[in-house]
């Protein structure tokens, strides 16, 4: 069984509500949807594009004219769409999470590691065990610091003008694109391309695979290897973590959106269930759309997710024991939280065995922390929130912060399987427009405004590559 925990560090509240030991319990899940037409090849036809809208804009008064019928469609994974975004984009909710979480740890602002940092990456959905694979970018769009040694599975981008400054052993088993200058008082590896905009001091060994990419004037001093050609050319260094305003996931819209549209009715579920939780409360949530209110209290809840499930809070997760989530083989969760996880304490969502089935997006601003000597499973999104990460801890999963920052030695484990997570929601129509990442399936590429198949690894959104025989955005291969 898939397991989650969290534990709260602040003063208990007082609660009114649910008694101890309460069990809320929804319908069973409606039948699984038959299997997908097949091709003569044998490969699986894609279901029908998600993309026309389905419920009411948040501004507007009007029921759905069928909530049955659009859960059902939700269950099998074509509809209705959550309403995220600027300007009310529709947005399946696998095809939200393969855009969101494509590095192993994005920060909008800084990160800063006290301990040694690794990361590596695992398919769940082939039942490949965690630690065997290249993966697990890492990406910044301020300034990195670190205490200690690293090996990043995949890219490591660094956008900030600060120069970066290691002691130690370090590798990075993708590309490297530095904004700033770089100064080598260890060792330092990179198995394929680096691209640095400053300077290069190297007291230690430099050695780099690929091609060195420096701009004019850029000096290389010192024990600099490359086994690729040097090249002089301009070095730009986009913020590789979308947290412009305007490339933010809209998660208040969402909530919004959900309040008015949503299966509580459907399946008799109380949007004030977990309100004030006393004791140990377990929630049956089949598939669907659910809005609660918020989550607080002194208790412990257990979520049963057997199938696709959205839950929606519309303010604060502040739970002083336990959050235990049970995933069903086919069961795949997204939390949108409306405020910010106010406890300290002990998160742990989903399963190792499948941890792309978890995503949690937060949009309020006050941080929390992760309690070291621990697990973490899912991935998080919070743009707006610092995390914390207190003593060693192992990830499962994605982590998304307004800024990342740890006492201790991490470990994560980037589950490559979230890529697909959007593939039961169809494709676009041929020749769809782009503008961004996100805009199309991880697969395709954006090519001139159009999604579709690549051409060079600049048509896939980082850190995906280019495999030009398939035209498919693919990971560095393991």
């Amino acid at each position: 069984m898939a397991r989650a925990t969290l534990r709260h560090s602040g003063a208990l509240l007082a609660l009114l509500g649910c008694a101890a030991g309460d069990t809320v319990t929804g319908e069973a899940p409606p039948p699984s949807p038959p299997a997908p037409p097949r091709d003569a090849g044998g490969v699986d036809a894609p279901p029908a594009w998600d993309v026309p809208p389905v419920g009411p804009r948040p501004d507007s008064a009007v029921t759905p004219p069928s909530v049955d019928a659009s859960r059902m469609g939700f269950c099998e994974g074509a509809g209705p769409p959550i309403e995220v975004g600027p300007a009310g984009r529709m947005r399946c909710a696998g095809r939200l999470a393969e855009s969101t979480f494509r590095f192993s740890l994005c920060s909008c602002t800084n990160l800063a590691l006290a301990g040694f940092l690794r990361t590596d990456s695992y398919d769940s959905a082939r039942m490949m065990d965690p630690g065997m694979d290249r993966g697990g970018a890492v990406s910044v769009n301020g300034a990195y610091t670190i205490i200690g040694y690293s090996r990043v599975g995949d890219t490591l981008t660094v956008a900030g003008a600060d120069p970066l400054r290691l002691a130690g052993a370090h590798r990075t088993r993708g590309d490297l694109n530095m904004a700033g200058a770089l100064e080598i008082a260890g060792v330092f590896d990179v198995e394929r391309n680096a691209r640095v905009r400053g300077n290069i001091t190297a007291l230690g060994p430099f050695r780099v695979a690929g091609d060195l990419t420096q701009p004019a004037g850029a000096a290389a001093l010192f024990g600099v290897s490359v086994s690729g050609a040097r090249r002089t050319a301009p070095v730009e260094v986009a913020p590789p973590c979308p947290c412009r305003p305007e490339e933010l996931v809209d998660i208040a819209g969402a909530v919004r959106d959900a309040e008015r549209n949503n299966h509580n009715a459907t399946v008799g579920f109380n949007p004030r269930a977990f309100s004030a939780v006393v004791g140990r409360v377990v929630t049956e949530l089949p598939c669907g759309r659910f809005f609660a209110d918020r989550v607080a209290g002194i208790g412990s809840i257990e979520l049963r997710v057997q199938g696709r499930t959205a839950l929606f809070i519309n303010g604060d997760f502040d739970l002083a024991g336990f959050f235990d989530v049970a995933l069903g083989p086919r069961g795949e969760l997204d939390v949108f939280i409306l405020g910010s996880v106010l406890g300290a304490g002990y998160l742990r969502m989903g399963g190792n065995s499948r941890p792309s089935g978890v995503r949690i997006y937060i949009a309020g601003d006050r941080g929390f922390t992760l309690l070291g000597a621990s697990r973490f499973v899912g991935n998080i999104y919070a743009p707006n929130a610092p995390i914390t990460i207190a003593g060693y801890m192992a990830v499962h999963g994605a982590l998304f912060g307004r800024s990342i920052t740890t006492g201790g030695d991490l470990d994560v484990h980037y589950d490559r399987s979230i890529l697909r997570a959007g593939e039961d929601c169809g494709m676009p129509p041929p020749g769809g427009g782009c503008t961004r990442c996100g805009d199309c399936p991880s697969v395709q590429g954006c090519v001139s405004g159009r999604c579709g198949p690549c051409r060079t690894d600049a048509d896939c959104c980082a850190p995906l590559v280019c495999e030009t025989r398939t035209g498919q955005c693919l990971p560095i291969p393991p």
